[in-house]
C-alpha cells in the first residue's frame, strides 16, 4: 500500500513538472518527495493501530467468500416462494407478496340417537361423515384471489367452489366461477361458523331451488358499514341437463346488509336478500328437510311440484321461482340474538295457481366464558376463544348456550289439502376447545304434521310424526 501511494503522488507531482521546473531545482523537488513518504508512512501507521484496535474489541469476521455481482431483485411475476408461515396449516408467500398458496378444509363427524314420540318410524341411530372438504386458497399477481375446494359426502365426491375473483378495486370483488349464491345470513356464512349443527330448515329446503352453489358472475362492494351483492347464475357443476327441458337453469340474484354497529362485543345486523331462477330441470321443485340432523336422512317435511304433462302437450309444472329473505341479528357482550323470514314463490304453467310458502327461524345465546360472537364482511366470523384449551395451565377453551325455535311451512290449499308444517326447538351447548376444532351437542325436540316420518301416513287427513334427537359433532376446519 505505501508503494502504491508513493506512486500516485508521484504521477500528480509528474503532472505539474512543466509549472515547477521554472521555480524549482530537483534536489528541491526530491525534497518535497521524501516530505509526502514520510506522512505517508506516519498515516500507514495510525491505520494499523486502529485496525489492531477495531479487531480487538469486534467478533471475528465472517469468512472470506467470492466477490459476485449483487443478485437483482426479483421480477414483479417472480414465483419463489418464501419459507411457510405457519398458523392451523402453511401459508406460502412469494418474496414480493404477488402470491400465495394455503390448503383449507373441514372435517365433522356426527353422531345421533333418536327417540319415537307419535308416528311409529323406526329412526337410524349412529354416526355419519356429515362432510368432509379439502381444497386450496391462493392469490395470484396481488389483484386476483382463487379457491378450488372438494367435498366427500354421503359416499358422494363433487366440486364445491371453483372460482377466480378480482380484488383490485377498492372494496369492490368481481368473482367469476362456481361459488355459494348470496341469500340469506346462515346460507352465506360458512358452515363452520354456525351455531347449531344444521341450518334452518326454511334455508335448506328453498336454497336448494335457486341458492347454494351454481355457476355464475357476482359484483360485490363491501365497507364497514354496507355490503352489496348481486349476480347472474346458471346450474351447479354436478347438475346434470334433462332430455324433457334441455335447457340449463338460470337465475338472477342480489344481497345487501347494513351494519350501523360493528365493534368488538357490540353488533346491529340488518339484511335482505332475493333471487328468481327459471327453466327448472324437468318443470319440477322436491321441498324439504330432515328435523335439524341428517344422520337417520329421513325426511321431517317433503313436497314435490312435478311436471306432469304428456309428451307433446302444453307445458306443466313450475314455471319459475322466487325467494325472498329477511335476516337480522344483536350482539352485546357475550349475548346474542340472531333470525331470518324466508318465502318461496313458484309460479306455475297455464292456468295451475301459484304456490306460496314460507319459513323462519330465532334464536339467543350466551357464552359462559365471556366471548362474543363477531361478524365480517355481512357473515357470521370465527369464534376465538379467550382462553384455547390447555388444562396443563387451566385453560379449557369457550363455551356458549344457545336455544332455537325453527320452522317450514309447505302447507298451500292450492297445492294439498293436507298441512304440511314442521318445527323444532333445539338447544345447544358448543364447546369451542380452538378456533378451529369445537364439539356441538344438540337436543332437538322436533314435530311433523302429515310427515314422512310416519309408518303409516294417512292419505286424506293426515298423521303427524314427533320425536327427539340427541345430536354431537366433532368440527375441525382449516
Amino acid at each position: 500500500m505505501r508503494i502504491a501511494l508513493i506512486a500516485g503522488v508521484s504521477c500528480a507531482a509528474l503532472v505539474a513538472a512543466p509549472a515547477l521546473a521554472q521555480d524549482q531545482s530537483n534536489a528541491a523537488l526530491q525534497a518535497r518527495l521524501d516530505a509526502l513518504e514520510v506522512r505517508v508512512g506516519t498515516l500507514e501507521r495510525r491505520n494499523a493501530e486502529l485496525e489492531r484496535q477495531l479487531a480487538a474489541s469486534s467478533p471475528a469476521p465472517a469468512p472470506a467468500v467470492a466477490q459476485t455481482a449483487p443478485p437483482s431483485p426479483p421480477p414483479a411475476t417472480a414465483s419463489v416462494v418464501e419459507p411457510a408461515q405457519w398458523t392451523i396449516v402453511p401459508k406460502f408467500t412469494s418474496p414480493n407478496g404477488a402470491f400465495s398458496f394455503k390448503p383449507r378444509g373441514a372435517l365433522d363427524v356426527d353422531y345421533a340417537a333418536f327417540n319415537e314420540r307419535r308416528g311409529g318410524y323406526d329412526y337410524n341411530n349412529g354416526t355419519q361423515i356429515r362432510r368432509g372438504r379439502f381444497g386450496f386458497d391462493g392469490t395470484a399477481f396481488r389483484q386476483f384471489a382463487w379457491r378450488i375446494e372438494g367435498e366427500w359426502v354421503d359416499n358422494k365426491a363433487s366440486l364445491l367452489d371453483a372460482y377466480v375473483a378480482y380484488t383490485g378495486i377498492k372494496d369492490v370483488t368481481v368473482t367469476l366461477g362456481q361459488l355459494k349464491v348470496p341469500a340469506g345470513l346462515e346460507a352465506n356464512t360458512s358452515d363452520s361458523f354456525n351455531e347449531f349443527i344444521e341450518r334452518g330448515m326454511a334455508n335448506t329446503a328453498f336454497g336448494a331451488v335457486g341458492g347454494e352453489r351454481r355457476v355464475g358472475l357476482t359484483l360485490a362492494y363491501a365497507d364497514k358499514l354496507l355490503t352489496a351483492t348481486g349476480g347472474l347464475y346458471g346450474a351447479g357443476e354436478a347438475v346434470d341437463r334433462n332430455p324433457a327441458t334441455p335447457d340449463e337453469v338460470w337465475g338472477v340474484n342480489g344481497r345487501v346488509t347494513l351494519e350501523p354497529v360493528n365493534r368488538p362485543g357490540r353488533l346491529i345486523h340488518l339484511g335482505a336478500s332475493a333471487w328468481r331462477v327459471k327453466d327448472l330441470a324437468d318443470n319440477s321443485v322436491i321441498l324439504g328437510d330432515r328435523p335439524n340432523v341428517r344422520v337417520d336422512g329421513g325426511y321431517l317435511e317433503r313436497i314435490a311440484i312435478a311436471r306432469s304433462n304428456p309428451e307433446g302437450g302444453p307445458e306443466t309444472g313450475v314455471k319459475t321461482a322466487s325467494f325472498y329473505g329477511l335476516e337480522g341479528a344483536g350482539v352485546l357482550g357475550p349475548f346474542s340474538v340472531q333470525g331470518e323470514y324466508s318465502r318461496l314463490h313458484l309460479d306455475r304453467f297455464a292456468d295451475a295457481p301459484s304456490l306460496n310458502f314460507d319459513g323462519y327461524y330465532v334464536f339467543g345465546s350466551a357464552f359462559l366464558t365471556g366471548e362474543s360472537r363477531r361478524f365480517k364482511g355481512g357473515t357470521v366470523d370465527r369464534v376465538e376463544p379467550i382462553r384455547p384449551f390447555d388444562p396443563a395451565r387451566g385453560h379449557w377453551g369457550a363455551l356458549e348456550l344457545a336455544l332455537r325455535y325453527d320452522r317450514l311451512n309447505l302447507t298451500d290449499r292450492a297445492f294439498s289439502p293436507l298441512d304440511h308444517d314442521a318445527h323444532s326447538w333445539t338447544a345447544a351447548l358448543n364447546w369451542y376447545l380452538t378456533g378451529n376444532i369445537k364439539l356441538l351437542f344438540n337436543y332437538i325436540r322436533f314435530t311433523g304434521e302429515n310427515s314422512p316420518l310416519v309408518a303409516t301416513p294417512a292419505a286424506v287427513y293426515g298423521t303427524t310424526a314427533k320425536g327427539d334427537a340427541f345430536a354431537t359433532r366433532l368440527h375441525l376446519d382449516f
